[in-house]
């Protein structure tokens, strides 16, 4: 096949005019988040050397969601996605110049940066389900896959770009640049969003209000999950995934701070690693253009093998390589669970079930947060990433089992 026609297909959703938008927006947008994250996951090890705190932050910020995540999903199937959008993402930007303001002031109290936290997850509430759903409206269900591949691929080639950046400008002139670039770096997304074309988005019949309203609503989703087995079985499997084995954001800083002791620059080296190997995957997966439980269940295997391997790694090099093998199953399992949902839900109910999933992908993550972050502080981040690796590998294998078992035939992984 030519080269110009693997191109072609890897990147096929670019074709579409409003997609190819958004793409370029968030790829800007994400690369400044993940500076931000960078930074304060540094600022709080600094400011109180426990990675307990860390544990404690992502704790905060991902409460909102834990409390109220499927609510997004009610906004998301009720409001047009892109007036939505429009409105987050110039939230999201307030409460990055905030911190910033605050950084620059020279007053980044702990508790300052905890309330900041917890207002970007307050957002997110809203914001996550949106986006997910909105990108089926952009592309339809045909390059739907392929979309979802190449949202991961600007997920990490943010993850690869921001925590570099990040690494070089915390080690020179401190984190409230970090904050800053990140305010600044909304302003594309919303440019993106705002230059839309309406009439060639793919819009679902609207949610319509009933007697009981949104409670209604949300139970007409969970019983639809509850008689689609795939809806359930995948998300079953991302309740553990999230919860233990995906907390980087705590097992990186504490293995570059505590354990291998090579400072801010080591650590956005191990961030960018884990972003490369995933950056691979996604081109893979988006070449690929389906999804199947072959690739879920092989991704989340290889996740976890390898991120017990970068745990006990003696040097960053070889750290680094274990990391960009992680990155690679993380992203293949992530990306494939992604469309594996869309694909088995109808239009009129996506955003309140992307709104369920990621309530579980990411509501769980303050218990796995404080979980993590408790196990770090008895054992080191060798140990923590030990638990989370091989709780990884244990769930791919549960998943073989039930699908076998709920077949009762040979095992087929084509979706």
């Amino acid at each position: 096949m030519a080269l110009r026609d693997v191109g072609q297909r890897t990147f096929l959703a670019l074709g579409t005019y409003n997609y190819r938008l958004f793409f370029a927006g968030q790829l800007v947008s994400v690369t400044g988040s993940w500076m931000q994250t960078t930074a304060q996951a540094w600022l709080i090890l600094q400011l109180t050397h426990s990675p307990f705190m860390l544990g404690l932050l992502i704790t905060v910020q991902f409460l909102p969601v834990s409390v109220a995540g499927p609510l997004g999903g009610i906004v998301a199937d009720r409001l047009p996605k892109r007036t939505v959008l429009i409105g987050t993402q110039s939230a999201f930007a307030v409460a990055a110049a905030v911190l910033a303001g605050l950084t620059w002031a020279g007053h980044p109290h702990p508790m300052l940066i905890f309330v900041i936290v917890f207002a970007f997850g307050v957002i997110n509430v809203v914001d996550g389900p949106t986006r997910q759903a909105f990108v089926t409206e952009m592309v339809g269900r045909p390059q739907l896959s392929n979309a979802v591949a190449l949202n991961s691929l600007v997920f990490n080639s943010a993850r690869v770009v921001g925590p570099a950046v990040a690494g070089v400008l915390i080690g020179t002139t401190g984190v409230a640049w970090c904050f800053t670039l990140n305010a600044a770096s909304y302003l594309a997304v919303i440019v993106g969003i705002w230059l839309i074309r309406s009439d060639q988005l793919h819009r679902p019949v609207p949610a319509r209000p009933t007697p009981s309203g949104a409670l209604r609503q949300l139970r007409e989703a969970l019983v639809y999950v509850r008689q689609t087995p795939d809806l359930g079985l995948a998300i079953g499997l991302a309740a553990v995934v999230s919860t233990f084995t995906l907390n980087f954001s705590i097992f990186l800083p504490a293995l570059a701070r505590e354990t291998l002791k090579v400072g801010a620059t080591g650590y956005g080296l191990l961030s960018a690693a884990l972003g490369v190997g995933a950056l691979a995957a996604a081109l893979a997966v988006a070449y690929r253009g389906r999804a199947d439980w072959r690739g879920l269940l092989t991704g989340c295997a290889t996740l976890g093998v390898f991120m017990v391997l970068a745990g006990r790694a003696p040097t960053l090099p070889l750290a680094m390589i274990c990391l960009a093998l992680t990155g690679a199953g993380m992203i293949t399992y992530t990306a494939m669970t992604n469309s594996l949902i869309q694909l088995r839900t109808p239009a009129h109910l996506r955003g309140r079930v992307m709104g369920l999933y990621l309530w579980i992908f990411l509501g769980t993550a303050p218990i796995g947060s404080l979980a993590t972050g408790a196990v770090e502080q008895a054992g080191g981040a060798p140990l923590g990433m030990a638990v989370g690796g091989l709780l990884a590998v244990g769930t791919a294998l549960a998943g073989v089992l039930l699908l076998a078992r709920r077949r009762r035939a040979p095992l087929r992984f084509a979706a």
